[in-house]
């Protein structure tokens, strides 16, 4: 018989006689007894039986029977650890490390587990204090010392969590005194916000207790999580009866299940169980790549583990960059359905697309393992090689794309800036991106030059070209190229050039050709926050079809839009819209000098220039007005609520304006300031002198 068919009989063996273990000191025996007749076999066997120990150590736990019951029995060693934790409790010598939880949709961390510790007693691990405490009398002490101190320190140095939610293990058969519960209930209600609750799934709960549990959590707006699901009494329909916020997967079926269809069968229904009732799923004990990468691919929501981050005294901020980038790879695998292959560009290096896409490869990343320099991307404009480009937080290069045409999943950019980066894109000949833009961070800035093109083609969903999404902020925007840049979108709400809440747009030189069509489009600005903009000698097409639309500015944001020697020609079919300015934003600084602006708008509530239900502070110098608007409530400058200043300044300007309103601006004779120019008003198909 060989030695791995001698283990594998002797591993076997080993599981009969330990179902049948009525305590710890027995169980130890028999540890010691089978790793001492494993011999030399290999250590995976040794591994192996460890594990399964591990399991029926914590089995007996659960059954009340792990635990020495008489302190007469401690000698030696064990007695030392006994007097050890007694005074541990006697002095609250209890502290925590904090382990990050972390999110597998984008690698950032949600929580961070409160993880017991002993504090200058070297040896005394959880199962230490538990195990003697237990011994004593005295796990309530522990509950007690857990909420307790974890709450306050909560309270007194909230910076050291950075903000962010806890999640504390609690012993829910464990009664605690009343004055201990007033107070551990008060903290909880004071940071509700910020922790869940660890609870062990015990069928021996009976309903009404499990009830009262639920109960006072859920009054207090306590999330729960369900702690080690997968061993003990773990059934599907023991769950139902706790309805948590979480679950935590047990490590005994995360380790190794990247080659263990069953535990991957059992894990995938854990957690399509978890989704369908709107419960998140945790695998914990993640320790290895292959570990990471399954659980993901099953759809689980956070992971705890090694192999992300260790627990520390100090919790760390977010975990590093590769680890992210990682995290980011695998879901993006799950959502794709395939697996992805990126391509790590080094420094200075040229990458032909067309053999990449040969080989698979569905990803560059730029930046990483360096924070500068520059890398080419050169392709075929009119095939689509299916690769897009992620640079590293941090990165200070330039990205050059030539006739490059990248895409991506829709709503997913084809060009990822990173955060704290400041990227530098030059585009020669014609380059294309399909399905999403370019995103840039709030910490972020992007710098455009070169005389190529760049059309961007997105669909589906919320949208933006150049900038971020709805929900967030941009970084500064600063456009120099000499060529021509075009959006088109036929989607839900987006935005061609910034993003939801705003940020800074300069625009250098260049053409650009935005059509939008949706629920709601805006040309270039926000949809929420203010908007900054400066265009300076562009020519620049605007056309856009939708509920709310804006030309240049904010629908619901300030808008501060400044206009210098551009051709601007704007376009919008709408129901309610500005042109340049702002919907209903409380304010709408432009300033438009020494250039051509044509606008053209049919909506019911419109602006051409300035804030339709603001205020709004319009400033015209040296140049080509032409508006035409048509709409119930039409106005050519301002709005219907707050106050117009205006200022035309030697413009040559024609109006044609057709409302209900029969005015072309409300406001007062004192806030009008004209001076030189050539006016041409039509009002109702009737010529006027004057606004």
């Amino acid at each position: 018989m060989s030695k791995e068919e001698q283990a594998f009989l002797l591993i076997k063996e080993y599981i009969g006689k330990a179902a049948e273990i009525k305590n710890a000191g027995e169980l130890d025996a028999l540890d010691s007894e089978y790793m001492s007749r494993l011999g030399a076999a290999d250590e995976r066997y040794e591994e192996l039986l460890t594990g399964i120990s591990g399991l029926a150590r914590k089995q007996l736990n659960r059954s009340g029977k792990g635990q020495l019951h008489d302190t007469a029995e401690l000698t030696g060693d064990a007695r030392k650890e006994y007097l050890m934790v007694q005074q541990l409790l006697n002095d609250n010598l209890l502290t925590y490390h904090f382990q990050p939880i972390i999110r597998t949709d984008n690698g950032k961390i949600f929580a961070y587990e409160a993880l017991m510790r002993a504090r200058g007693m070297e040896g005394i691990t959880p199962y230490h204090i538990l195990k003697y405490a237990e011994l004593a009398g005295r796990t309530n002490e522990v509950e007690e010392y857990t909420f307790l101190n974890i709450l306050k320190l909560m309270s007194d140095k909230s910076e050291l969590l950075h903000g962010r939610t806890v999640f504390i293990n609690s012993m829910a058969k464990v009664q605690v005194s009343p004055g201990k519960t007033a107070e551990i209930e008060r903290l909880l209600a004071v940071q509700s916000g910020r922790v869940v609750i660890e609870i062990t799934e015990n069928s021996q709960f009976d309903d009404s207790k499990l009830n009262e549990i639920k109960e006072k959590y859920s009054s207090l707006g306590i999330p729960v999580a369900i702690d080690d699901y997968g061993t003990g009494y773990s059934n599907i329909s023991n769950l139902l009866r706790y309805t948590p916020d979480f679950v935590k997967i047990d490590r005994a079926l995360i380790s190794g299940i990247e080659s263990n269809a069953n535990k991957k069968h059992f894990v995938r229904e854990i957690i399509d169980f978890c989704h369908e009732n709107n419960i998140k799923a945790l695998a914990e004990g993640v320790e290895t790549a292959e570990e990471l990468r399954t659980v993901i691919l099953l759809g689980a929501d956070l992971i705890q583990g090694f192999y992300t981050a260790r627990p520390s005294a100090e919790p760390i901020d977010e975990i590093p960059y590769a680890m992210r980038t990682e995290i980011r790879t695998y879901r993006q695998e799950l959502e794709d359905g395939r697996r992805l292959k990126i391509y790590s560009a080094e420094k200075y290096e040229k990458l032909p697309l067309d053999r990449l896409a040969k080989d698979g490869y569905s990803c560059i990343h730029i930046g990483f393992g360096y924070t500068d320099g520059s890398v080419t991307v050169v392709g075929t404009s009119h095939s689509n090689s299916g690769l897009h480009i992620i640079c590293a937080d941090g990165y200070q290069g330039k990205l050059v794309l030539e006739n490059a045409y990248l895409s991506n999943t829709a709503g997913r950019p084809c060009i990822d800036l990173g955060n704290e980066s400041s990227v530098t894109i030059e585009f020669i000949g014609s380059n294309r991106l399909d399905g999403g833009g370019v995103l840039v961070d709030e910490s972020s800035r992007l710098f455009t030059e070169g005389d190529g093109d760049l059309d961007i083609r997105l669909s589906g969903g919320d949208y933006y070209g150049i900038g971020n999404s709805l929900n967030a902020a941009h970084g500064r925007l600063e456009f120099g190229q000499d060529g021509t840049i075009s959006v088109t979108a036929n989607s839900h709400s987006g935005i061609c050039i910034g993003a939801g809440m705003g940020g800074e747009i300069v625009v250098n030189r260049g053409r650009y050709v935005l059509n939008a069509a949706g629920a709601s489009c805006i040309g270039v600005g926000s949809y929420m926050g203010e908007t900054r903009i400066e265009i300076l000698g562009c020519d620049f097409e605007m056309t856009g079809g939708g509920a709310y639309c804006i030309g240049i500015g904010s629908v619901s944001g300030n808008a501060n839009v400044h206009i210098i020697y551009s051709s601007v020609r704007i376009a919008l079919y709408s129901q309610q819209a500005a042109g340049v300015g702002s919907l209903t934003g409380e304010k709408a600084d432009i300033n438009i000098e020494n250039m051509s602006i044509t606008i053209d708008i049919s909506a019911a509530d419109l602006s051409m220039i300035g804030s339709v239900f603001g205020g709004s502070d319009i400033s015209i110098l040296r140049s080509a007005v032409n508006l035409t608007g048509d709409g119930a409530g039409a106005l050519a400058f301002g709005g219907i609520n707050g106050k117009t200043k205006l200022r035309l300044t030697d413009i040559d300007f024609l109006l044609k304006l057709t409302n209900t309103l029969n005015t072309c601006v409300i406001t007062d004779n004192d806030s009008i300031h004209l001076k030189g120019g050539r006016y041409r008003i039509t009002l109702n198909n009737q010529k006027i002198d004057t606004l």
